[in-house]
């Protein structure tokens, strides 16, 4: 398939924001984009891109959960309650380690987080603990393990699936009365997993796919194994992306071998398409996003510690719909049928709107006129400033 266009994401953008720090964890839903970042700062904005509030807490924000109208974080090793509509700060608890997942109820009544203790010596994390607290604060249970979970979704009754790294892999289901373990389909450690779908898919380092449904695992044959590690997974109704991580020259990739790859899939487990990437450039995320010119868009994000890449395709059919690079790595990137949202490790942070997009694909500007625009809105950038 040939490459899209090469587009300068700037004149692509719904809105643009610059933050004080990289980004590190994006929300966006119907009403208001989120995001935190290094410096620990949360930042809040409607879908216009007015700043609704400001939050401040200790450390780096890694992760974000919804429920009612409080808004979770774990920050360093901190979790935090804010009100996600004034940015207020409920409470904060101090966890044991680098706190690193958090979930909770749609109500926001029972919330669930980890943490974990790295060890430099044996390069690997060697304790997890389990924190469930009510929506006061309140610790209501604490369990630990020997190893780090790296996903997680939660149930409307606060029953939670998290699958796992080395050394017992499989998965834990939590709950108010303690953890229990069960194995998966395959003894290779998790990933990464995606939830929030009809089920979750986790992704594995053998290349392995497993999908969890209510606490059941799923046929796996609708699932095709990968020819390397798994690195990240969206999923939609309709189907799912995955990024692998391979080795050159590896079953799955192309001739002469490849660095990643990422496929797309239909709801069937039927391969539409895929992207190698060259040696040196690696796949850090997969996200489906905004309807573009009538179909569903799907963006692949590689870094080869230069430049960030990112291409965008048609659902199902795979078309390139454009091509842009940055000179800073993408650090999250989230998505829905209107609208996405990716953040950067110099702290910019960019809106797309779908229908923007569309008739900014559809303009017929010459590259020189694109170029020309670009510097024009640089320096009224500049002057602004």
């Amino acid at each position: 398939m040939e490459g899209g266009p090469v587009r300068d994401l700037r004149d692509m953008a719904w809105f643009q924001r610059n933050l004080d720090a990289g980004v590190g964890a994006l929300h966006l839903d119907d009403h208001r984009l989120i995001a935190g970042d290094w410096d620990g700062g949360i930042h809040c904005w409607d879908l216009e891109g007015e700043l609704l509030w400001d939050a401040k807490t200790s450390n780096r924000v890694s992760g974000f959960a919804i429920g009612g109208d409080l808004l979770f974080a774990v920050c360093g090793r901190d979790i935090v309650c804010l009100n996600i509509t004034t940015g207020e700060n409920h409470w904060t608890v101090e966890l044991e380690g680098s706190s690193d997942l958090v979930a909770c109820t749609p109500d926001g009544t029972t919330i669930l987080a980890t943490s974990s203790i790295f060890d430099l010596e044996m390069n690997d994390f060697i304790e997890s603990t389990f924190w469930r607290f009510n929506a006061e604060g309140e610790l209501l249970r604490q369990d630990s393990i020997n190893e780090r979970p790296w996903a997680i979704e939660m149930r409307n009754d606060g029953v939670a699936f998290l699958p796992l790294g080395r050394p017992r892999c499989g998965m834990i289901r939590a709950t108010g009365d303690g953890l229990h373990h069960t194995p998966l389909p395959t003894s290779s450690p998790a990933t990464c997993g995606y939830p929030g779908q009809s089920h979750m898919v986790i992704g594995h380092a053998d290349g392995t796919l497993s999908a969890i449904d209510d606490g059941m695992v799923m046929d796996d044959d609708t699932y095709t194994n990968q020819p390397g590690s798994i690195g990240s997974i969206s999923a939609t109704e309709h189907g799912f992306l995955v990024a692998i991580s391979i080795e050159p020259g590896a079953a799955g990739a192309g001739f002469g071998g490849a660095e990643g790859l990422a496929r797309a899939y239909d709801g069937k487990g039927s391969l539409l398409w895929q992207i190698e990437t060259p040696l040196g450039r690696n796949v850090d995320h997969v996200a489906f996003g905004p309807i573009i010119k009538d179909c569903t868009s799907a963006w692949v994000a590689s870094w080869d510690d230069r430049l960030s890449s990112l291409e965008v395709r048609t659902i199902p059919e795979g078309g390139s719909l454009m091509m842009v690079e940055m000179e800073s790595r993408i650090n999250a990137i989230i998505g829905n049928l209107e609208y996405l949202a990716i953040g950067f490790d110099d702290g910019s942070l960019y809106l797309l709107q779908g229908e923007l997009l569309t008739r900014r694909l559809d303009s017929d500007a010459s590259p020189v006129a694109d170029e020309h625009r670009s510097s024009m809105a640089e320096k009224l950038r500049r002057l602004r400033s």
